[in-house]
């Protein structure tokens, strides 16, 4: 009887502790009430609270129920690959709008409109900062698990391109109810995140060399660690099938020659990637890719670059530039040397000074004309007629005189001479 007495006793110690602990306990319903205003104040100034929170487990094939075509469907990234998607009312996308735009939260005046891309980028802020503080808030495991990772992805396009990126077998649904600028507005918010695997963190802590899980998975190492098979082509033959048919063990085929320095790397698909040399590495064939000089794709400009580009040395030429070396042979060609400077030239002393100038005007050296005083007086000059002719028209000639009394040509010596020699 008494050691009945006392274990009731110590039970009802225990559970009144365990009751006390839970209340005091930040659970994951708890971390969500007090992340989300916190969140909404600091990069928004924007009074959110959460009125109510109810978390339960749905399995993957009744999400489609869920999904409403006329709420902003985001979808999340999550570690290992793992996809989320939080589902907000537009009640509450036209508040975030509404605040981030005219810096105040209006009454909803019942207008509906669809969600764009936008919307999602507005909300994609709000979210990442409530999943990375929550997930330091959380005091359990399983709810540090759940939350841990989760990041905003992307905008989905409808109902049915969410529910395809949403495959796992079971998830967490965190149904929030929100109330936006006291009373304003007030909408709810869906949180739909995947259950851990619990094989996948076995894996993780088998993998990792201190025994704790590894970091989260991204897209980026995992494209990158595909394996990328690739071929490499010597030359190609053209045969009929009757040569092929009459193959035999030790049958020797004529390569063309220079194939070795042009080997083509091919895809799995035949597309040729690039060209290689075929070599000896550590006692086996290999191939040397070739690859086109650095800046043939990317353009070097700059003095420093000099040493990457594959260019000769250029010499420069002999001797300093001299403007006399420059002067001009009668025929206009250069009988400069191109090794120093010309000698035998002409003195140029006594050339003007060039400095002398006007205005910027060169002055001109002076020289000594002749005198114009022993012109003849034009006054006695014959009358040159009536030039007041139409145009087009000469005036009228004088008369010539007879020219009777010429003197007979054949009495010239000269002419004779000519006469006789022709």
């Amino acid at each position: 009887m008494g050691q009945t007495k006392s274990q009731s006793v110590l039970g009802r110690i225990a559970t009144a502790g365990r009751e006390d602990h839970q209340a005091r306990a930040m659970t994951l319903q708890k971390a969500v009430r007090v992340t989300m205003a916190k969140v909404a104040d600091a990069l928004m100034d924007l009074p959110l609270s959460v009125i109510g929170v109810v978390m339960q487990s749905v399995a993957g094939d009744a999400l489609a129920e869920m999904l409403a075509e006329d709420a902003l469907l985001v979808l999340l990234d999550g570690p290992r690959m793992a996809q989320g998607a939080v589902i907000v009312d537009p009640v509450l996308v036209g508040g975030l709008i509404q605040q981030q735009t005219i810096g105040s939260v209006r009454p909803d005046a019942g207008q509906t409109r669809a969600m764009t891309r936008t919307d999602a980028a507005i909300c994609a802020p709000l979210l990442d900062s409530l999943f990375e503080k929550v997930a330091d808030l959380v005091e359990t495991d399983e709810d540090t698990e759940l939350v841990t990772g989760f990041r905003f992805g992307a905008k989905a396009e409808d109902a049915r391109a969410l529910g395809i990126a949403l495959d796992a077998d079971d998830y967490t649904i965190l149904r929030m109810t929100l109330d936006m600028a006291r009373g304003t507005r007030q909408g709810e918010m869906l949180v739909i995140l995947p259950k851990p695997d619990p094989m996948a963190q076995i894996i993780d802590s088998d993998e990792s060399t201190d025994g704790r899980a590894t970091s989260p998975a991204n897209l980026t190492n995992a494209v990158m660690g595909v394996n990328a098979d690739l071929k490499m082509v010597l030359c190609r033959l053209n045969l009929t099938l009757g040569e092929v048919q009459a193959w035999k063990p030790g049958v020797v085929l004529q390569m063309p020659a220079g194939q070795f320095p042009n080997v083509q790397m091919t895809t799995v698909t035949g597309q040729i990637i690039g060209q290689g040399t075929v070599g000896h590495l550590e006692g086996a064939r290999a191939v040397k890719p070739k690859r086109e000089p650095l800046h043939a794709t990317q353009p070097l400009r700059r003095e420093t670059d000099e040493d990457l580009v594959d260019m000769p040395d250029v010499k420069g030429i002999g001797g300093d530039f001299n403007p006399e070396n420059t002067i001009g042979s009668e025929r206009g060609h250069l009988d400069a040397s191109m090794d120093g400077p010309v000698d035998n030239l002409p003195q140029l002393d006594d050339l003007p000074d060039p400095s002398a100038e006007s205005n910027g005007v060169q002055a001109i050296p002076d020289i000594d004309l002749p005198a114009l005083d022993d012109l003849p007086d034009l006054a006695d000059m014959p009358e040159l007629g009536d030039l007041s002719a139409s145009e087009g028209e000469l005036p009228p000639l004088p008369d010539l005189p007879e020219l009777d009394d010429l003197p007979d040509l054949a009495d010239f010596p000269e002419l004779a001479r000519m006469q006789a020699a022709d």
